[in-house]
């Protein structure tokens, strides 16, 4: 283990992977900034370093020379697997994000608005009768994940299976274990099924196809066919991200407006803003916290840093650092601007960005127009889990039915 410098603030108390209270996650980066802008974490697991402070943050997402992309969780410095092109740096990178593009362009998602509008729609219908749901489970893992498997092109009518796998391959089980082999043999699992249908489409193609899959049999890498692994690395990406992070920011949000009933009536009162409310709530409660490998030594936020260590930048921190941003850590809906790096930044910025913002604000918007007055259906706490990226577990509401 590298000697951490004396002057170096140290935590053995965070664990990066675990379950806890509801935003408990958040309080507890809020807390350690508040102390110091730069940590040395020591776990059970390993250790590496936190950086809590939003222009350092920056700066090391912009810094890919420094900051490698090759490994993304903190305990995890030598990935078995290599998704694309999350895990690649550029130049590389570059060509697989341009050629992944396309798919999630504003003009495509702007084209995708009507469809997103029905399932909710159809969903609402469902739920609004009966006065109380499970947000977690009854919407948000129903709504932007069925629209997501029909842009990749995967059956729908498996979504339970999906759900399961993404829940097994990313989130900390109810000890507060995130279990590296069982990660591993889930997304191998999640691959094979990819394969499947990758062998179907080309068996069967289909002209008119619009799905990723189907596109995927023609993908071209510096002029040469992409190979059935590299497709199969950049969907496991597709499949991680899209069935897991759009659902749990919703849920992350709407756990705040049931337990606000300020933001709640005024998002009810005006859902034609449900836009501007998103941005907000992404960047309050941004649940991706991104982690790098150091590729030499340097000198960073005043500590000096060795090739091969791992780096945790908190996106949630930056989003809340209060040397950046008046009342950094309260929700103001009606802020303007709304400065936050929710997605990310630098070359790795999220590809899913627009698709991401749309879901939600037709989400908010169509939820508050159809059952605007909502609140817990529980006393006992709402909990959360807790990894590269954060979640809501269980969300009982109660509303009034109709």
């Amino acid at each position: 283990m590298t000697a951490v410098p004396q002057s170096c603030p140290v935590t053995t108390d965070f664990r990066f992977a675990g379950v806890g209270d509801v935003l408990g996650g958040f309080a507890r980066f809020d807390a350690l900034q508040d102390e110091h802008r730069v940590w040395r974490v020591e776990e059970p697991g390993g250790s590496y370093w936190m950086v809590l402070d939003r222009e350092l943050a920056l700066r090391g997402l912009q810094d890919h020379e420094t900051f490698s992309s090759s490994a993304i969780t903190p305990l995890d410095p030598d990935p078995q697997l290599r998704m694309i092109p999350i895990q690649l740096d550029p130049p590389e990178h570059g060509k697989w994000r341009r050629l992944m593009s396309g798919y999630f362009s504003p003009r495509r998602i702007r084209e995708l608005s009507e469809r997103i509008e029905a399932r909710v729609t159809e969903l609402l219908d469902e739920l609004e009768p009966r006065g109380e749901c499970d947000y977690v489970h009854d919407f948000a893992f129903r709504f932007p994940t069925v629209i997501f498997l029909e842009i990749v092109g995967l059956p729908v009518s498996e979504l339970p299976t999906f759900v399961d796998w993404v829940t097994a391959a990313l989130h900390a089980d109810e000890d507060g274990v995130l279990d590296r082999a069982k990660q591993v043999a889930v997304m191998r699992q999640v691959m094979g099924r990819l394969a499947v249908e990758l062998q179907q489409r080309r068996a069967a193609p289909d002209p008119g196809a619009a799905d990723i899959l189907s596109h995927a049999l023609d993908w071209e890498v510096d002029g040469r066919p992409a190979t059935d692994q590299e497709v199969l690395s950049c969907c496991l990406l597709l499949f991680l991200a899209g069935l897991d992070t759009v659902a749990n920011e919703l849920s992350m949000a709407t756990h705040h407006l049931a337990t606000s009933p300020t933001d709640r009536a005024a998002l009810a009162a005006h859902p034609d803003r449900a836009g501007a409310a998103v941005e907000e709530l992404l960047r309050a409660f941004t649940i991706t916290q991104l982690a790098r490998k150091v590729t030499r030594d340097t000198e960073f936020g005043g500590q000096q840093l060795r090739a091969g260590e791992m780096v945790v930048f908190s996106l949630a921190a930056a989003n809340r650092d209060t040397a950046a941003l008046d009342r950094a850590r309260e929700v103001v809906l009606d802020r303007e601007p709304v400065p936050h790096y929710a997605f990310g930044a630098g070359p790795h910025r999220c590809l899913g960005s627009h698709l991401a913002r749309q879901e939600m604000e037709i989400a908010l918007r169509l939820w508050h127009q159809r059952i605007p007055d909502y609140a817990l259906a529980t006393d006992a706490p709402v909990r959360e889990y807790r990894s590269s990226v954060y979640g809501v577990i269980d969300l009982p509401l109660r509303w009034a039915p109709t």
